[in-house]
């Protein structure tokens, strides 16, 4: 579509046939399907073909299980995972894919986040195949490219691994904002619950280790950024990047992107939602989580930069996260990100226009705490 994507043309255009629940496993799709209807009749194809899916590799994914299962158990990743973190839109996924190109981090892949059941043997290539077929050049709300070789955020995976995860805000609209609370904050969930959320997230880095062969693991996820005490108990040694950007350009963006997305992933009807009011509150409580957390980590364990730094200066502010950190190998890190630097040089970012002065002040208002911490200009 050339056409920029609205409230209106997302609930009236069919969404690509393939939804990410597709990869889950039986009992994760029951459970979120016998939990959050009604759902829509646009959906209609979606749901029969995710339920499909999971019903045709029901055998599949369990043979993995058996075959591999033990071994992936005893997989410990020799080194701590390396985590990062930043709100949405604030430069995240641009700083993964930096990273990345160094060659002693292993990732997850669009195609793992959305098959976490199926990453080993020759039979996923079918699945795979199938996948590759029917996805966007893009991720809809900007231009960076979808393959399912490309790193990816391992969110999708959770919400396929268990019924807890942010991407169901996205699934289940009418929901969002109990599903933005219990998944990043673990609001509601009972003791039993948040066991098994964390033996999930557990569970996919040894799979990861295990798959990766020996790799150093290194993650992007903005809601890990509200997540820092369950990563740092479950990995000890953890290392975290925190990415933020201007407030403004963060709430353009964040706001800009919901209608893609809705229109890829909604089950539910979304009328009526007020996102602009999400918006806001979600960047509230989960820079305020952040902004609690992060003095109980020493500097060897996280670095902070902006957007601005990475856009501006990208190999030397990198080089300084290697250092701070101590992450080893960094000249041939460096000359890797270079060549990558190069290759996407003519890569055109989004722009939006300026907000009305209204929504510019009550932005200033309720992320005071934002702008203040983190110096930005309270002018458009």
């Amino acid at each position: 579509m050339s056409t920029p994507w609205t409230y209106e043309n997302a609930s009236e255009t069919p969404g690509p046939i393939l939804h990410p629940l597709a990869g889950a496993n039986v009992s994760t799709l029951k459970a979120v399907l016998s939990k959050y209807g009604p759902f829509n009749v646009r959906s209609r194809k979606q749901r029969a073909v995710a339920i499909a899916a999971v019903m045709g590799r029901f055998g599949a994914y369990h043979y993995e299980n058996l075959r591999w299962g033990e071994r992936i158990k005893r997989s410990t990743p020799e080194e701590p995972p390396i985590f990062v973190i930043g709100h949405w839109r604030s430069g995240t996924t641009h700083l993964h894919n930096l990273l990345s190109q160094d060659p002693q981090f292993g990732f997850i892949n669009f195609a793992e986040t959305t098959m976490p059941w199926d990453m080993l043997g020759k039979r996923v290539e079918l699945g795979r195949a199938l996948v590759r077929k029917v996805l966007p050049e893009t991720r809809g709300y900007d231009n960076v490219k979808l393959t399912l070789e490309a790193p990816q955020e391992e969110e999708m995976a959770l919400g396929n691994l268990n019924p807890v995860s942010y991407f169901y805000s996205y699934y289940f609209p009418r929901f969002f904002r109990h599903h933005f609370r219990r998944s990043i904050f673990m609001d509601g969930l009972s003791e039993l619950e948040k066991a098994g959320f964390a033996e999930t997230y557990r569970f996919l880095i040894q799979k990861l280790d295990y798959v990766k062969a020996g790799k150093r693991l290194l993650f992007k996820n903005p809601p890990s950024t509200a997540r820092i005490p369950l990563l740092r108990a479950l990995f000890p040694g953890a290392k975290f990047i925190h990415i933020v950007r201007n407030p403004f350009q963060v709430y353009r963006s964040s706001l800009a992107r919901f209608p893609r997305l809705l229109n890829a992933f909604a089950w539910q009807d979304f009328d009526g939602i007020d996102f602009a009011e999400i918006t806001l509150s979600n960047y509230e409580e989960l820079n305020q989580k952040y902004l609690q957390d992060r003095g109980n980590l020493p500097s060897s364990e996280l670095f902070e930069t902006t957007f601005e730094k990475i856009t501006d200066d990208p190999l030397s502010e990198i080089d300084r996260a290697y250092e701070q950190l101590g992450i080893s190998h960094k000249n041939e890190a460096l000359e890797s990100i270079s060549r990558y630097l190069n290759e996407n040089a003519d890569y055109e970012k989004n722009r939006h226009r300026p907000l009305e002065d209204s929504l510019a002040e009550q932005i200033r208002q309720r992320w005071a705490f934002s702008f203040d911490h983190w110096g930005y200009s309270k002018d458009q």
